[in-house]
């Protein structure tokens, strides 16, 4: 005799169908979520890049010099300056008109990216350059100048394990990776 009302389940074998198919779905979402990743590591290399580009063409232009400082790591800050190095109050954004500056802890970075720069000069990195007309690139350390930037020298942005350097040659010219 058949009971008169069967219930019926799911068998083992589609159980397991159905796990290993939110398997599948989960390993495919996974670099989905973690691909904006690379594209804020180019962001954010981008915007130094460009802060860069700025300083050396504005001064070229206006003939005047700009002093940048990362001496505060997460921090690439511009002032208006002098022949001598002296920090005359801050540059302006061109777009915003305020402060021209890249803050790895403010957004949209919101202290995901590091920043770390490397004015070379006499085989030492140092965090402080000034910028004068003609691409004149002078490493300076705490006000003091250091003299004549070498080669290899520019500013390492990174997230997590994953590193890109904007590079600025002694020419002036600045290059991304």
């Amino acid at each position: 005799m058949k009971p008169a009302h069967a219930t019926r389940g799911f068998t083992l074998v589609e159980a397991l169908v159905v796990i290993a198919l939110l398997g599948i779905v989960a390993v495919a979402t996974i670099p989905v979520l973690r691909s904006p990743a690379p594209a804020k590591l180019d962001a954010a290399a981008t915007e130094v890049g460009n802060v860069l580009r700025f300083v050396v063409s504005e001064t070229s232009r206006s003939g005047t010099y700009l002093f940048v400082d990362a001496s505060i790591d997460g921090r690439l800050r511009v002032f208006n300056s002098n022949a001598a190095g002296a920090q005359l109050g801050n540059a302006a954004d061109p777009l915003t008109k305020g402060a021209l500056q890249v803050d790895a802890s403010a957004p949209p970075w919101s202290g995901d990216i590091n920043m770390s720069a490397s004015f070379l000069q006499g085989g030492n990195a140092y965090k402080q350059l000034l910028v004068g007309p003609g691409a004149q690139l002078v490493v300076f350390d705490g006000g003091a100048s250091r003299g004549a930037m070498q080669s290899g020298s520019g500013i390492t942005v990174s997230l997590g394990g994953a590193s890109a350097t904007v590079g600025l040659e002694t020419t002036g010219r600045v290059t991304l990776p």
